[in-house]
């Protein structure tokens, strides 16, 4: 890999001061972002269109079972689906009509875990404030390219977040509905292990226009902080595991046997169900003594017991198992050698699919500097082990806890499939090297994992709109619900890469294209 010449390598106090940093010049700076294009914008004829639009001639897939419907109909009318069903000429009714010429209709998809405001960076320097802030505009565009209408944000910088949703409510940027849990409620030192302690006065300063993603509270301030950021929060995102996902670090801190309930009692209170980051049987186990409403990410340390299982049904929990980290993360040629039994052919296997899409991936994609930064990540990876990486400052996530969600990992989420437990589809786009936008890809390392292509696709959709809260609203072209609707030439249940050429995206009755 080419070295990029804009990365300088920074502390980890340095990397907090300069995200800061990034992050006000990016709010100071110009809401149009002149100069860039946007990836996709509203479908304008230039005329006042009729109060209706109908889309004729589709072919319905249905889910879970993937059967297809041809001659399918689809009427909306401000923003909700009003008939759903064979075509119909519907004669002397003002609308607008769509001849879908035979093109598969599926509804919206949905990314149940990603973070809209994070820019997918390595690393930082003051120098990519401008590519952070038009990154991060990206990150919706590309969400909605991608056929995505609806996600589920898993720790931001609310302010910032809150900001972005707003333009996106008043049309003034392209992307999916958001629900937020603002901030991870972590405690001091936990999970993602980067702490208000580490945060200078430029940092403080910034977190006035951006927040912070997370919340890193101490014991005696789990009340007011649990309050203060349970304010327009649509849930409760919280971290379980007990071990670092960054490379050279030994342990995090985690919350203490009177700090978890008590984030429970007062989620109860506010009515915000609370998903639980849980890679770790350990962190498992603890959420399942409680009211959890999702786990996240792959539970790929060991197998799970079948009381584990058991209770994970009687609780009617949720997963959303992010797979796509099982493809991005499980690096083989580092200079950290890989333990003994970590090692699997599904690992060798995944190793040129990630290859390919590194060399793929373009400035429509994602910033060109960010892009480099993240190269320069992995280059650094090759050089250095864990211990002399986390000694020099460079945070790097640890490639040894996501081989075995190719082992471990697909077995245990085979299992819960099997039990009946609800699977979700989420990415954790926004973390190092995953873009936004990549739900395709999501999908189809699920696929190489054990699930068909409708079951894929069940996940993205009906799953995950009970996930996020939603199933009275999305997740099925049904009358009454919104109008969030993709279409394409090819039928995916045949082949998930249809989803790559969209022919049409429709959120919340509002038909964009792309540019």
């Amino acid at each position: 890999m080419a070295k990029s010449p804009f990365i300088n390598r920074l502390s980890r106090r340095d990397f907090l001061k300069s995200t800061s940093a990034a992050a006000i010049a990016g709010s100071m700076a110009a809401t149009g972002c002149a100069g860039r294009k946007p990836v996709i914008i509203p479908d304008a004829t230039g005329e006042p269109l009729p109060p209706r639009t109908l889309f004729g001639n589709g072919r319905l897939v249905s889910l879970p079972d993937g059967r297809v419907t041809p001659g399918w109909s689809l009427l909306i009318e401000d923003g909700r689906i009003v008939y759903a069903g064979p075509d119909k000429p519907f004669s002397g009714m003002e609308a607008r009509r769509i001849d879908l010429a035979g093109e598969y209709l599926l509804p919206g998809l949905m990314d149940a875990h990603c973070h809209m405001t994070l820019p997918s960076a390595a690393s930082f320097s003051p120098l990519l404030g401008p590519a952070t802030w038009r990154q991060l505009r990206r990150n919706f565009e590309n969400q909605l390219a991608s056929g995505v209408t609806r996600v589920r944000d898993m720790g931001a910088m609310p302010p910032l977040l809150h900001t972005l949703v707003r333009e996106v409510e008043k049309g003034e940027l392209a992307g999916p509905d958001v629900i937020t849990c603002n901030a991870i409620f972590n405690v001091d030192g936990g999970h993602p292990d980067i702490t208000p302690s580490d945060v200078s006065w430029l940092a403080a300063m910034g977190s006035l226009f951006t927040g912070a993603p997370t919340v890193a509270f101490k014991e005696e301030e789990l009340a007011s902080a649990f309050e203060a950021n349970c304010r327009n929060a649509d849930f409760v995102k919280i971290t379980l595991d007990n071990t670092s996902l960054i490379a050279g670090k030994p342990s995090i801190n985690r919350y203490s046997d009177d700090a978890l309930p008590a984030i429970f009692r007062l989620a109860d209170a506010a009515g915000k169900p609370v998903a639980g980051h849980a890679m770790r049987r350990f962190g498992v186990r603890r959420a399942l003594a409680y009211p959890i409403h999702s786990l996240e990410h792959t539970v790929s340390d060991g197998p799970l017991d079948e009381t584990t299982l058991q209770k994970m049904v009687d609780k009617k929990v949720s997963v959303v198992p992010t797979t796509i980290l099982a493809n991005l993360y499980t690096l083989l040629d580092l200079a950290e050698p890989i333990p003994k039994g970590l090692l699997s052919r599904r690992a060798y296997l995944e190793a040129p699919i990630r290859e390919a899409y590194l060399a793929s991936v373009t400035e429509a994609d994602v910033e060109p500097a960010i892009h480099h930064t993240n190269l320069a990540m992995l280059e650094t990876m090759q050089k250095y082990p864990f211990s002399e990486l986390y000694t020099r400052g460079d945070y790097t996530f640890n490639p040894h806890q996501y081989l075995p969600i190719l082992t471990h990992g697909r077995q245990n989420l085979m299992r819960m499939k099997e039990a009946g437990i609800r699977i979700g589809c989420g990415t954790d786009a926004g973390v190092p090297l995953n873009y936004h936008g990549t739900i395709v890809r999501e999908l189809q390392c699920m696929a190489r994992l054990g699930f068909t292509n409708a079951e894929a696709l069940t996940c993205a959709t009906l799953n995950n709109a009970h996930i996020l809260g939603m199933e009275n609203e999305a997740g099925t072209l049904a009358p009454g619900k919104r109008a969030d609707v993709i279409t394409m030439a090819k039928n995916p249940v045949k082949d998930l890469a249809a989803l790559n050429d969209l022919t049409l995206i429709v959120k919340n009755g509002t038909v964009y294209e792309k540019t």
